[in-house]
């Protein structure tokens, strides 16, 4: 019954209602649609050169006058770390027949390997070198006889790039949405959740409670209920919304990682809402975390380009997680496993604190 009567304090009016479900629908699909200009300047590429002959060395030389202050950095066949831990945007795989290919007027593939952290700069890479050497084709650029002659036929092609991932989308709605299916979420369920407690004690309610002898432990779930039902209920909503968009993540994929990320951020905004003496510093808290679980997603902005230290703290954010482990499946059909296990746990803890920090709550006099 208490339940229910909570849910109804949260949506007695249609407005809310409306919010609840209108907000993260209209951030998902404007995620879709707003995002496609996105640009980049600074580029960590890695270069895997099999070739190691002067036409590639010019090669190489040439992709990196294409990015200002990028930095480019040579690698072995051991790169994967560098690219799952942010260290690099991207790999380009120059073949061994790269020179041999080009003398004998074919197109040769150069292999491009994606990160799944900061995915927006590697697609924005992957665009820029893909347009310039189209373009290139048929230039003296990539003609081994470029010194003889000044001018080739279209029997020179320029080289091409080829993703080595399985989904790899160079649309940036794509490449957003999927973040922005969890953050969506997130942002609806700080906001709400935030003012649950504080809001209860400003009215007096938890007094009479106490006076009721309220359990402190029913009160914790019923508030804990409501915000992991809502939360769920806006997952499916921006999912299936998101699915119409073509945005396809399979539903194992994604119900897991949305059930933690629902369970963690619950608990979470009643710690919040516990520890917060007012509504006024409630709700500066709900947007101090919303923006910084926003900027340290890594769906938007670049964390990979921060000092060390706020990468290092970014990258343990839960929102992060969910990120990382929605775009390297995405990417390379990796498992989620290891991002499961760390939310289980984080969840797990913040869970513990949440139900201490209600404890305390009906603990003061």
């Amino acid at each position: 019954m208490r339940l229910v009567l909570e849910l109804k304090r949260i949506l007695n009016k249609p407005i809310n209602i409306i919010l609840i479900i209108l907000l993260p629908l209209l951030l998902t699909i404007a995620s879709i649609v707003f995002f496609n200009g996105f640009g980049i300047v600074n580029v960590k590429l890695g270069v895997y050169n099999m070739d190691n002959s002067p036409l590639s060395q010019f090669t190489i030389k040439l992709v990196m006058s294409f990015f200002k202050g990028g930095t480019l950095t040579y690698v072995d066949e051991n790169y994967t770390k560098k690219l799952e831990t942010g260290e690099l945007n991207a790999v380009l795989i120059i073949p061994a027949n790269f020179t041999n290919a080009l003398y004998k007027g074919q197109k040769v593939s150069i292999d491009f390997i994606p990160s799944p952290v900061d995915l927006q700069l590697s697609v924005g890479i992957f665009n820029v070198l893909n347009s310039i050497f189209k373009d290139l084709s048929g230039t003296p650029f990539f003609d081994p006889k470029v010194l003889r002659y000044l001018f080739v036929s279209e029997g020179s092609p320029a080289p091409e790039f080829t993703p080595k991932a399985k989904n790899f989308s160079t649309e940036f709605g794509d490449l957003f949405s999927p973040a922005i299916l969890f953050l969506s979420v997130v942002f609806l369920i700080l906001s709400i959740g935030i003012l649950s407690i504080v809001n209860d004690r400003e009215l007096g309610l938890i007094s009479i409670f106490k006076v009721n002898n309220e359990k402190w432990y029913k009160y914790a779930l019923i508030k804990f209920t409501v915000l992991f039902v809502l939360g769920i209920i806006i997952s499916l909503v921006v999912y299936f919304a998101g699915l119409t968009f073509g945005i396809n993540i399979p539903i194992n994929i994604f119900l897991p990682l949305a059930l933690l990320g629902v369970l963690f951020h619950s608990s979470l905004s009643l710690i919040l809402s516990s520890l917060s003496p007012n509504k006024t510093v409630a709700n500066i808290l709900s947007i101090s975390f919303a923006m910084f679980f926003f900027f340290s997603s890594g769906s938007i902005t670049p964390v990979s380009s921060l000092p060390k230290f706020m990468f290092k703290l970014a990258s343990y954010t839960p929102v992060y997680k969910l990120t990382y482990a929605i775009r390297n499946y995405q990417l390379n059909g990796a498992s989620i496993l290891g991002e499961i296990n760390y939310l289980l746990i984080i969840s797990f803890i913040t869970s513990a604190i949440m139900i201490l920090t209600v404890k305390k709550e009906f603990a003061k006099k």
